[in-house]
């Protein structure tokens, strides 16, 4: 016991003594300190990151339409990051901006008419029976027409006509010479546009959330929140009808939310979902609409023909849906409800078919949720189904850089470890064999090696983890420190103090672990920390090029994720820099640390250079 203690307190004092010289190396406390930030990320990365990295959604449960365990997706795709909104250099509210189109004179000898169609300057191609601009118009400036002779004028007012529910669509009147450039001065407002979900308790949680609602009614219905009768038997809203002596024409109850919408640019979505369940003997429907406060006529969106039935109901649909530009006669019906700052109301009206029948509707997960272009602190990603928070995706993708390089550093030291120290004590054939095995490992070409092993192991089926990758970075990257370990073991084997444990009958595994291994571990310590930014970096080129786990969210694959987008082509680097560079830092962050804590080893356990020190 008493040599235990003595062990253990020789150990403590040991210990102290490499932290004294630790903590004076700049190189290390540095690199310490940001392998500790980088772990303190992936331990809590659950309580920092606010979304799930892979397939993100909120209100799970909450829309049955959609299937059970899905909801809605937290944002649309390409959002910027919500601090948008306070950086001075980002346009907001109205701004002037001006478009160049082209206009190309078609015969069609089938119609024995001639087509005026335009296209946008730089474009090859005239398509379009209109001049379409790229954002709304709030206020229309000019149009100057240019011929080919290169005069120029000022298109009247009367010459053309702005859509009224297409404020993005221009109509000219006239035919101009073929090659004319219309060039368009308007105003339109852009803004950095947040979410907004317009009714806060869509599953009627409590009194209070029904009590939010502003309701009218015709005679005979009684509105009342219901503690026990929703989708998930739980709280709902309960319309009953009861026919009067003399019953109205039609049977009407209008539900009604009241929001503001402060945004100079259209949302980019909206979506709508509702749970419902009829009894009694007669049918309904229901229409949504919103109205602004300038504007008395409603922007109907969609209506539903409610049936009777035992058990629940769900529709959704979507503001950008073929029915709701139908309905409302335009191709962009964002841009013609939401045109300017102003506040809103959201309805639902239902109609009961039959007024002489007595019913119950009850009302459940309501939601209405407006979807901007700015969302958390990073943006999101270009999934078309379930966009990603970027953010969220870099925080848990801190989990992966360090469990493989990490785990992929420990295993490929401990082979080399071991193969070193067979190697070079026991000789022979089995050091010809273990060293002829690692020379031809070293001669391969990893990162190509690497890539036909992953397309090998998917043609045959096999899904791709992050464990076989762990895997396949530790078989192929113990042979160096073997090397290393059978070089030192070598020398260390002809030393008097070995000869003197064979001498005393101590056998080889007795020498191995006893004399030669505690002259050889400084080394390991060292080449842990040095073989962590390799794995780190292998795994995300691997992951970058398409060939990681898609199952898990990784710094290589936000980079893959934004190669396969094309954003670079399309916008630039300059747009969408918080897409990829995080990632990029973050890697070459976390990479630095380690090789700066391995070159602080390196001055502190190579006797060489503490001598020099």
């Amino acid at each position: 016991m008493a040599t235990r203690k003595a062990s253990i307190a020789f150990a403590i004092q040991r210990f102290k003594g490499f932290w004294e010289q630790f903590r004076k190396s700049k190189r290390g406390i540095t690199g310490l300190s940001i392998v500790i930030f980088f772990m303190v990320i992936a331990l809590f990365a659950p309580v920092i990151a606010p979304y799930e990295p892979i397939n993100p959604m909120e209100d799970v449960g909450q829309y049955p339409a959609y299937g059970p365990g899905i909801g809605r997706k937290i944002a649309t795709r390409l959002c910027y990051p919500a601090w948008y909104k306070y950086m001075p250099n980002v346009p907001k509210g109205k701004i002037d901006l001006s478009e160049e189109f082209y206009n190309s004179i078609t015969y069609v000898p089938e119609y024995k008419k001639t087509f005026q169609l335009f296209g946008r300057v730089g474009e090859e191609n005239a398509t379009d029976d209109v001049l379409f601009l790229s954002r709304r118009v709030s206020t229309l400036h000019s149009i100057t027409a240019t011929y080919l002779n290169e005069s120029s004028d000022s298109i009247p007012s009367s010459d053309y006509v702005v859509k009224q529910y297409d404020p993005r669509e221009i109509m000219l009147k006239k035919t101009y010479p073929n090659g004319t450039v219309f060039k368009v001065m308007y105003t339109t407002g852009v803004d950095i546009v947040e979410n907004i979900e317009v009714i806060q308790d869509p599953t009627f949680a409590s009194q209070t959330s029904f009590n939010e609602w502003s309701i009218s009614t015709d005679q005979g219905f009684n509105v009342e929140y219901n503690s026990v009768k929703g989708f998930s038997n739980d709280g709902c809203l309960e319309i009953s009808y009861l026919p009067t002596a003399l019953p109205p024409e039609t049977a009407k109850v209008t539900l009604s939310r009241a929001f503001k919408y402060p945004y100079w640019e259209p949302p980019r979505q909206v979506l709508m979902h509702l749970s419902f369940k009829l009894e009694g003997t007669q049918n309904a429907s229901i229409t949504f609409f919103f109205t602004r406060e300038d504007k008395p006529e409603p922007f109907i969106l969609r209506a539903y023909q409610l049936n009777a039935s035992t058990s629940y109901e769900h529709k959704y649909f979507d503001a950008l849906a073929p029915e709701v530009k139908a309905n409302l006669g335009s191709e962009h019906p964002l841009d013609l409800i939401f045109a300017y700052p102003s506040n809103y109301t959201f309805s639902m009206q239902v109609t009961f078919d039959n007024p002489n029948a007595s019913t119950k509707l009850y009302l459940d997960n309501a939601h209405c949720v407006i979807y901007g272009n700015a969302f958390g602190l990073l943006g999101t990603d270009n999934d078309d189904r379930f966009p990603r928070d970027i953010f969220s995706t870099l925080v848990y993708g801190t989990r992966i850089s360090l469990l493989v390089g990490m785990l992929s550093a420990v295993f490929s030291t401990l082979i080399g470890l071991f193969l070193g120290l067979i190697s070079g004590y026991v000789g022979g054939i089995v050091d010809e064999g273990i060293m002829r095995f690692a020379d031809l490992l070293l001669v391969l070409p990893t990162l190509p090696l690497f890539i036909v092993l992953i397309i090998a192991l998917r043609s045959v089926g096999t899904l791709i983890s992050i464990w076989n990758i762990i895997i396949i970075i530790t078989f192929f990257g113990w042979m160096g420190f073997a090397r290393s370990v059978r070089s030192m073991v070598i020398s260390l084997r002809e030393r008097t103090f070995v000869e003197a444990a064979k001498a005393a009958g101590g056998g080889t595994m007795h020498i191995i672990n006893r004399h030669i291994l505690p002259n050889v571990f400084a080394l390991v310590y060292i080449t842990l920390a040095t073989a962590v930014p390799g794995a780190i970096i292998l795994e995300a080129s691997l992951s970058w090029m398409g060939l990681g786990d898609p199952l898990v969210a990784s710094w290589g694959k936000i980079l893959y994720d934004f190669q396969s987008a094309g954003i670079a082509l399309t916008k630039g680097l300059g747009e969408y820099w918080f897409w990829v560079f995080p990632a990029c830092i973050a890697i070459a962050l976390l990479a630095t640390a380690f090789i700066l804590m391995g070159y602080a080893l390196d001055e502190i356990l190579n006797p060489r250079l503490r001598q020099r020190r």
